[in-house]
């Protein structure tokens, strides 16, 4: 699970510096492919095709076009901005030059190509995505987007939008972000232009990948990669359509380059999704082999690419390789970055140690790994401190002439915080001790009261239980023998209210066996009572008024009126709860082994909750209380 957190970090970081290389280099790729200068080396398109694998040498190829006048000043300052940001690495450097750039154009006012200042904006909102700046991206980017609405460049408006909404993003305003990034999108759909169209399409479309990357969204991820394709594939089939293109500029490498892209990303998503399903992290609509194939098949299709032969493809597959456990071409893949990084001390060569090592692990090669892994710390280390160098340097001098304050102050404010922490641990000791002592006590005085009341609850069913044989014997001694009569010397008005109807002392079970029926409810409600008490009905948890109609063979309002007229309840089912109530609680005094489940159904009551809740109101304790009370005393 660590190792799955983990390469998902790294694997954020891998697609995001591809995304602020791709998009801060895109958009001179129409311009490195339009002829200028076949003959001649020192052109700005020969000088950017070495950018990235061979930046030293791209550095004096632009030096050298700014020499013959095959670019101006300003976009030689942007290129090797560029360079030095994409190539080396070197954020502070390349920052530097684009403030350099922006100062210069600050002195001539408007005499400055305006196109190569929204870019260096742009440049310097990724410089500062690369410090997780996302105030300082928010700012670089509005100006570059003011910059680009003004010179009508419709694809610098949606790459700036594009780095504003994945700023805010960052700042957790994703859903605002991507909501900004699908409008944009589907206005640039909507464009006939290429700039708009599709670049500044793909540009937005591909922030709004990365969201769903980073939020593990990989089925937006992937269907919005597939839309993409759809995209260019039709422009592939009618470039016609599209106005705006550089003349002389061949829309097959731009349409390569953005297949191959889109297609690593579909694999990525895949992969990633595939690998977090196999080890439970997510769960997906398709197993994880299912998704594996889908990966597969379109780096196979990305494979088919000019693209895939590039150092961007590679720094982007690493990690899918890893994925899908194709260590075959993922050490192809680690050789051929490597081989370009050669131990720079760049954050790409810090992401590709991290990642050589969790692969390592995974095939059971541990000291390469922690090898690998050390390594990383050293150039992390290293990057770490060559950014803090000029911060430190700048700030040697006040921090020695506020030593001493500081020094005087943690001195104090420990004291300080010593002394409340004294006092506030006091405090609270005191506290907890009280309330200890007073759970102590209530839970004695509680445990008291509930025996007490437990020992009362038991009394009461066995007197009640006394009362009952009582009655059943008075009633047997009040029944005159088969054939016989009443003994004359009982009290008249015991036999009276004993007696009902025309003298029968119970209820028969049916039909024509049956006796007269009382005219009474008070009548009616004794015999009921007699014939349930005695045949224990009320232990059958689907007795009811219903149930009585049948046996009886009465009317549901007599039965009823014979209970809420005829009888101290106010109805049925209180009556059948009181007769329950007290051989619930013998069988939880009685019976250990049962469950209070076991014994509401054995009681009669429909469920436990019911059985709980009526047991509560009339005892004042729970039947575990109860029972627990029963067990001690």
């Amino acid at each position: 699970m660590e190792n799955m957190k983990k390469i998902q970090h790294i694997l954020t970081s891998v697609l995001s510096l591809s995304l602020l290389a791709a998009t801060t280099c895109c958009g001179n790729r129409a311009v490195r492919s339009v002829h200028r200068g076949a003959d001649s080396l020192y052109t700005e398109a020969y000088a950017m095709s070495h950018f990235v694998n061979e930046p030293e040498r791209a550095l004096q190829l632009i030096d050298s076009a700014a020499i013959v006048g095959n670019v101006s000043s300003q976009r030689a300052l942007y290129l090797k901005a560029v360079t030095y940001y994409s190539g080396h690495a070197d954020f502070q450097q390349a920052g530097e030059l684009c403030k350099q750039l922006i100062n210069e154009a600050e002195r001539k006012g408007e005499k400055v190509d305006s196109v190569n200042l929204a870019e260096t904006w742009q440049l310097m909102a990724s410089i500062a995505r690369s410090n997780s700046n996302q105030a300082e991206v928010i700012r670089c980017s509005s100006e570059a987007s003011r910059l680009a609405h003004k010179i009508g460049r419709k694809d610098l408006v949606a790459k700036a939008g594009a780095s504003i909404a994945y700023a805010l993003a960052q700042q957790g305003q994703t859903e605002k972000a991507i909501e900004s990034l699908q409008a944009t999108a589907d206005e640039m759909k909507a464009d006939h232009t290429f700039q708009g169209g599709i670049q500044g399409y793909y540009d937005t479309c591909k922030s709004l990948i990365h969201i769903y990357f980073d939020n593990t969204r990989y089925d937006d991820m992937v269907n919005l990669s597939q839309q993409v394709l759809q995209r260019i594939k039709e422009f592939e089939a009618k470039p016609e359509r599209y106005t705006g293109m550089i003349k002389g500029f061949n829309p097959d490498e731009y349409i390569d380059f953005v297949r191959g892209q889109t297609l690593a990303y579909l694999v990525v998503a895949r992969a990633q999704q595939a690998n977090a399903v196999e080890n439970g992290v997510i769960k997906a609509s398709k197993p994880a082999a299912a998704l594996f194939a889908e990966a597969r098949r379109w780096e196979a299709e990305m494979r088919r690419t000019r693209w895939s032969q590039s150092l961007d493809c590679d720094k982007i597959m690493v990690t899918a390789y890893s994925d899908m456990g194709d260590w075959k071409r993922f050490d192809e893949v680690v050789a051929r970055v490597e081989a370009a990084e050669q131990d720079t001390i760049s954050t790409n060569y810090l992401i590709l140690l991290d990642v050589r090592s969790i692969a390592t692990s995974q095939r059971g090669r541990t000291a390469e790994a922690l090898s690998l892994l050390r390594r990383a710390y050293i150039i992390k280390d290293s990057i770490y401190q060559r950014n803090m160098d000029e911060q430190l340097a700048q700030q040697a001098t006040v921090y020695h002439l506020q030593e001493e304050q500081l020094a005087r102050q943690a001195a104090e404010s420990e004291a300080r915080f010593l002394r409340w922490m004294t006092a506030a641990i006091v405090v609270i000791l005191a506290i907890a001790i009280a309330f200890a002592l007073y759970f102590f006590y209530k839970r004695r005085e509680t445990a008291r009261k509930n025996r007490v009341l437990a020992r009362e609850i038991a009394d009461a069913i066995k007197y009640k239980e006394m009362w009952e044989n009582a009655q059943k014997t008075t009633k047997t001694l009040l029944s005159p023998p088969e054939g016989g009569t009443i003994d004359p010397t009982l009290n008249s008005k015991t036999i009276e209210r004993i007696r009902v109807g025309d003298g029968t002392s119970g209820m028969s079970p049916s039909g024509d066996e049956r006796g007269a029926l009382p005219s009474s409810d008070t009548a009616l409600y004794l015999q009921l009572r007699d014939a349930i008490l005695s045949e224990q009905l009320y232990l059958d948890p689907r007795l009811d008024r219903q149930m009585l109609v049948d046996r009886f063979n009465l009317s549901k309002e007599r039965i009823g009126a014979a209970f809420a007229k005829g009888s101290p309840y106010k109805s049925l089912i209180d009556f059948l709860t009181d007769c329950r109530l007290p051989f619930a609680a013998k069988l939880l005094a009685e019976h250990s082994e049962m469950s209070v489940a076991d014994v509401a159904h054995a009681s009669g009551f429909p469920s436990a909750d019911t059985f709980g809740r009526n047991f509560k109101q009339r005892y004042a304790l729970t039947p575990s209380q109860f029972r627990e009370q029963q067990s001690t005393s």
